[in-house]
């Protein structure tokens, strides 16, 4: 029998297709496409994403032939740092067709779908992890956000006998987390990763969900006297996060002794640290002969972002905007215009009277793609990185003068604990 081609792999007749969102009487359904698709997850993980503090049935878009779900995708809902304000994300997974529906346009379709969703429940940035990023580019997205981590020999890491570092104020020591000490991770989390754009803002509820997910295998906490001053989520030999109070640097050093005992214990050679590429965790692997990576992509998969409205993000965005430009010291109010995929819109950052007006330009603007504005807006890539890469149109030199100031380039990081779950 002569073996089937692409074509007529597809179904010999469709029956009606119904774009719709989802139910809970769909639960089960999703569950099973999900797994003729990805072969994952399982049955406890799947349960688990359904106990997020934010999720509602209605955030999973689906596409039902005969009454079949053919192809999926499920919006999450975030907030994310941009600077000094919090932009309303939504985090875009388990995106599939079934086999035998793929072809057909399904999966572009959902996507356009999840454009209107995130503009009707007010998101203004999307955000997804991919191996196929060519499926997403012609849809507006752009790869955005690098991989950094850390990579050194554990016997390398600075050492503390059992964790313990003598310092002013008493003595140090590493432990295993307590529950009533979720309030300090808190505080320190927001410490550590306040000024680092894209990281997810945590509740309580969302904190307690995430460690309910048991991605760690150990939280380990410093501490000095009953105070915590530090704490590392641990995987095996990978450190998925680590914070500590820059005010106590010994905290991060008891951390790093910690985990560099558990790992040559456990006969890890290597300890890999998650962490943005400005993170003192990374300088201390720098300081231990180790390797950093900041790149695009970590096993064929790299972070996208997509604007699907962009005066709604200007509007977001512009408290920072004018921020920076207060910061920048310039005499004068900054403005420049965006021409983004034939639609205008005119910045002007100077305090209290900033403001984005549509349809409107002036002397000094950029034309751009939709995917290069994300690029740039998000940071990153800088003008003339943008410029050289993407490919875009300045009217005026003060034009690019104005887009360094308003949108420079900035450390993009999500935490594997957030991105796990987008």
């Amino acid at each position: 029998m002569k073996a089937s081609t692409p074509e007529t792999r597809l179904p010999f007749r469709r029956g009606s297709v119904e774009y719709c969102l989802g139910t809970e009487a769909d639960h089960e359904a999703v569950y099973q496409t999900l797994l003729h698709v990805f072969h994952g997850p399982d049955r406890e993980a799947f349960l688990g994403a359904l106990s997020d503090p934010a999720y509602r049935p209605e955030q999973r878009l689906l596409v039902k032939v005969d009454g079949r779900i053919a192809c999926h995708a499920h919006l999450t809902e975030r907030q994310i740092r941009y600077g000094e304000v919090t932009l309303p994300m939504n985090g875009v997974v388990w995106v599939g067709t079934l086999p035998e529906y793929r072809g057909l346009g399904f999966a572009q379709n959902l996507m356009r779908l999840a454009d209107e969703r995130t503009r009707a429940t007010g998101a203004v940035v999307q955000a997804l992890t991919t191996r196929m990023p060519r499926f997403y580019k012609p849809l507006g997205w752009g790869v955005c956000g690098r991989s950094t981590f850390g990579q050194t020999l554990s016997r390398n890491l600075p050492q503390a006998t059992d964790g313990v570092v003598e310092a002013k104020g008493g003595g140090w020591h590493v432990r295993p987390w307590r529950q009533v000490e979720l309030g300090d991770l808190m505080v320190l989390y927001d410490m550590q990763y306040r000024t680092a754009t894209g990281t997810t803002i945590r509740s309580e509820e969302y904190w307690r969900w995430l460690i309910g997910r048991r991605y760690a295998h150990v939280i380990w906490v410093a501490c000095q006297g009953d105070a915590v001053r530090g704490y590392a989520f641990v995987k095996d030999h990978r450190i998925l996060e680590i914070a500590s109070d820059p005010a106590y640097p010994q905290a991060l050093r008891a951390l790093l002794g910690r985990v560099r005992a558990e790992a040559l214990e456990r006969a890890y050679p290597e300890v890999m640290i998650n962490a943005p590429v400005d993170h003192p965790a990374l300088d201390a692997c720098r300081a231990a002969s180790g390797k950093v990576f900041d790149q695009d992509a970590i096993d064929g998969s790299v972070s996208m972002y997509h604007v699907p409205d962009v005066g709604r993000f200007l509007r977001a965005i512009l408290p920072e905007l004018s921020r920076r430009a207060h910061d920048a010291g310039v005499a004068s109010p900054v403005e420049l215009g965006l021409t983004v995929d034939d639609h205008r819109w005119l910045i002007h950052a100077n305090g209290k009277d900033s403001r984005v007006e549509p349809d409107k330009l002036s002397r000094r603007h950029l034309s751009l793609t939709s995917a290069t504005f994300t690029r740039l807006a998000m940071g990153h890539v800088g003008v003339d990185e943008a410029a050289e890469e993407d490919g875009f149109i300045a009217s005026t030199a003060t034009a690019l003068d104005a887009a360094r100031i308003l949108f420079p380039v900035q450390p993009i990081w999500r935490s594997p604990l957030d991105s796990a779950t987008a």
